[in-house]
């Protein structure tokens, strides 16, 4: 999964509670100043920060929101704020966001929201996604045929993720790098070939009869 941070983050935890759960995710500062490009397919929730204090602050959210959705992004958009009253949050709801969260919450319930978010995308996105003889336990990071199982890292388990989504599907290289390193890691390119083969030893090493291919010039796709 990978979500967009959207203005100033003002509690450190939120971006550690992501990178435990092995949720990536990029951030913009300023959404009212910088320019949001959004690359089609990457981004499953977005998270936007409305500041520590409700004065004045639904006005330009407002207008945030109603730009992103005039934008024609469909992208659940879960708003944090600190302090923001039943009549800021229904308007912010009507703006377009899908879901208000209000200091103070537990981290737990913040992670949750966004698992929740995510499954109104496009794909339903189970715990468990299979193809061929292959299951992956994604509340777990496990990788798992009939004869064995293996436990995979945070990567490696984002690529797989994106080939089981995507069975047969040739995905280009520019998916595979904004979905598991971010549009702008310049070390993206010789990353995918590293752990594109960490996953197939790892695949060799439960028995898998699964293989993911390289097709010229275009990407690579998982032959299930």
């Amino acid at each position: 999964m990978r979500v967009l941070l959207l203005g100033t983050i003002e509690n450190e935890k939120i971006p550690q509670s992501l990178r435990k759960e092995h949720i990536l995710y990029d951030h913009i500062a300023n959404p009212e100043v910088d320019p949001i490009i959004i690359p089609e397919g990457v981004y499953d929730v977005f998270i936007l920060f409305a500041g520590r204090s409700s004065k004045n602050v639904v006005e330009p959210l407002s207008r945030l929101l109603a730009s992103l959705r005039e934008d024609g992004i469909s992208i659940p958009i879960l708003v944090i704020a600190a302090h923001l009253p039943a009549r800021d949050r229904i308007l912010t709801l009507d703006a377009g966001a899908d879901d208000v969260l209000t200091a103070p919450f537990l981290m737990g319930e913040l992670l949750a929201r966004v698992r929740a978010l995510s499954r109104r995308g496009p794909l339903l996105q189970p715990r468990l996604l299979t193809a061929g003889d292959l299951t992956l336990d994604r509340g777990h990071c496990m990788l798992r045929t009939q004869t064995g199982e293996v436990r995979l890292s945070g990567k490696e388990m984002q690529i797989l993720e994106l080939f089981l989504l995507h069975p047969g599907q040739v995905l280009p290289r520019a998916t595979l790098q904004h979905k598991v390193w971010g549009p702008d890691n310049e070390f993206a390119y010789n990353n995918i070939e590293v752990y594109l083969s960490l996953v197939r030893r790892k695949l060799r090493a439960i028995g898998s009869t699964v293989q993911i291919h390289a097709e010229r010039g275009m990407g690579y796709y998982m032959d299930a």
